[in-house]
């Protein structure tokens, strides 16, 4: 058993969506049994059945709380977050950047980093009778409208909250000794008994395993008139930032990983809150990756056989002004190797590519997409990427326009196609299992015709007939 080492640091507990702190009971016993007062040990209690908060709201009541305390100035503080806890710490951090200074350490237990695709169920009024509120009063049967429209797969909330904390200029994640550590754990299968109804494939019932982790970067494909010279750039891996990797745990799920730990993760967990410095970061994440990885190659294996892993991307297109584009088709493929033209092109051999593709409902510019990488495209790369792009305006007095091999209208006649093959020096692969990749396409909106006068505003020297 490993136990604490400093134990003047405070631990808070912050449980997910539509549940309580009592989950974190187990929890609570496990830290205790290892050393940690339980005066030092804070279990945080919220509101997420209401259609009136948001996440950011929850963010701020942590904060409002944490100062009720009264803690001492600088007091140093750990955070172990539950599913939707990620967020809520998250975005109490992004709510006054300074408070990152006094968390030490910050563990996901199967964070909702990037949603569940069980969020869109939830605001279905079969999702309030199931996960809503049953107390009577002004929130019965409210299922947290704005807390789940956060949680949705491709929400502009996680989109706008990684361009904050971990794809900004000011990253919160970093290699700076003043920077939290971050650790996330999930477990390596879905649920059992009558909640196998609700399993998805690549999830731990709740949460998609490619979309727990922070390890994430961006692609902007700019295909604009002024658009950058490179039509395709990518936010390198690390840089300065926190390397967070997800390590898998056997045998558990969305629920089993809060409510049963063993004592095994439990000891990963206490070496990891005892860690002081980059050395000891590095020899746990050795020292964790190596106890993982069994587990990890579980998650590899499906009924189809075994492959690399998943990952999911989120794609957003928008027009110069930066407004949404919602109706767009998206495709990859692979340069045919018999030689035919460019834009004669072959499908790409990533199977499935479009498994599982989930339009934001707010806002269905932003699409999110489950992918089940096959076996050896880690280590044969991507090899000729290509990216083929079709939008519609709904009106035959707007076009959308894209400037990559050559200048056209964006059609289904007249798809853009984009080489993506390689990014960066030396050259990056677009694929990694188990993380989610942001992907900014940026097109032109344009009157038609496309030259002269338009059909939407003429000019004339004489009144009209």
């Amino acid at each position: 058993m490993i136990f604490a080492k400093d134990k003047t640091r405070k631990v808070l507990l912050i449980h997910g969506y539509s549940d309580a702190g009592k989950s974190f009971g187990a929890w609570w016993s496990k830290l205790k049994d290892r050393g940690f007062p339980a005066e030092q040990v804070n279990i945080a209690n919220y509101i997420s059945l209401n259609n009136e908060i948001t996440i950011p709201d929850i963010g701020e009541g942590l904060g409002r709380a944490i100062e009720d305390l009264d803690w001492p100035a600088n007091q140093p503080f750990d955070a172990i977050v539950h599913s939707t806890g990620m967020l809520v710490m998250r975005a109490y951090l992004c709510n006054d950047t300074t408070r990152s200074q006094n968390l030490k350490h910050l563990v996901g237990l199967a964070p909702a980093t990037w949603g569940s695709p069980l969020a869109q169920m939830g605001r279905s009024w079969l999702g309030a009778l199931v996960r809503g509120n049953h107390q009577f009063g002004p929130d019965f049967l409210n299922a947290g409208d704005r807390v789940l429209d956060g949680l949705e797969l491709g929400s502009k909330f996680t989109w706008d909250l990684a361009h904050r904390d971990l794809l900004g200029p000011a990253p919160q994640f970093t290699t700076s000794p003043q920077s939290p550590y971050v650790s996330v754990f999930i477990g390596n299968q879905g649920y059992d008994g009558i909640r196998e109804l609700i399993n998805q494939p690549g999830t731990d019932g709740t949460v998609r395993w490619a979309g727990c982790g922070l390890n994430t970067r961006k692609i902007t494909v700019d295909l604009r008139r002024k658009g950058a010279a490179a039509r395709a750039t990518i936010s390198p891996w690390a840089d300065t930032r926190l390397s967070v990797p997800m390590f898998a745990v056997p045998g558990k799920n969305h629920t089993t990983l809060l409510q049963q730990p063993e004592d095994e993760l439990a000891d990963r967990v206490v070496d990891f809150l005892n860690v002081t410095s980059a050395d000891d970061f590095n020899k746990w994440l050795r020292d964790t990756s190596q106890w993982s990885g069994p587990a990890l190659q579980v998650m590899k294996k499906d009924k189809d056989g075994p492959h690399d892993g998943w990952q999911q991307f989120v794609i957003r297109v928008a027009d110069e002004y930066g407004d949404p584009v919602p109706d767009y088709v998206v495709d990859l493929f692979k340069a045919n190797p018999d030689g035919l033209a460019d834009h004669e092109l072959r499908a790409i051999e990533v199977q499935n590519f479009d498994l599982d593709v989930h339009a934001y409902k707010t806002d269905q510019s932003f699409r999110c997409f489950h992918v089940r990488l096959p076996q050896g495209i880690m280590a044969n790369g991507a090899g000729s990427l290509w990216l083929r792009l079709t939008a519609s305006s709904g009106t035959e007095l707007i076009a959308y326009q894209g400037y990559g091999a050559a200048v056209t209208r964006i059609t289904e006649e007249s798809p853009v196609v984009l080489d993506i093959s390689h990014f960066g020096n030396p050259p990056d692969t677009l694929f990694h299992p188990f993380t989610t990749t942001l992907v900014e396409i940026l097109i032109n909106r344009e009157p038609l015709p496309l030259q002269g006068q338009t059909r939407l505003l003429t000019l004339s020297d004489a009144l009209p007939g």
